[in-house]
């Protein structure tokens, strides 16, 4: 989970300099580093600290709640099945909030297709 959690905020640090290519110009020579960090809004500088804050957080949470349920699996394993049972559980109402969607949409399909069967009947 860490690895793509680093993955996913190494690709929006990337995307900090994306233009759209109709502004694409080649240079002739490689800009000097200089003239690079003079023309860098402060705009980006901070979405690039932001991002980096964002994923030396997650990382340092991510590790604490791992070591606590490690703790709590070896001293006492009825409170980890709750512990992980209370994590997991918006995951576990968002699939049943997709699986109600998709019971929905089917039935309205359902629904529709009955209607028309009647009208050309």
């Amino acid at each position: 989970m860490k690895i793509i959690l680093l993955l996913f905020l190494m690709t929006l640090m990337a995307q900090i300099y994306a233009v759209p290519l109709r502004y694409f110009r080649p240079h002739p020579k490689p800009p000097i580093a200089t003239e690079t960090i003079r023309k860098t809004p402060w705009q980006t500088v901070v979405g690039g600290g932001v991002a980096g804050g964002t994923l030396i957080g997650a990382y340092k949470i991510s590790n604490g709640v791992e070591n606590g349920l490690q703790t709590v699996a070896k001293e006492k394993p009825e409170a980890f099945t709750k512990a992980l049972s209370v994590l997991t559980a918006p995951i576990r109402y968002a699939w049943y909030a997709v699986l109600l969607f998709i019971a929905y949409k089917l039935w309205r399909w359902y629904e529709n297709k009955k209607l028309i069967e009647r009208k050309l009947s």
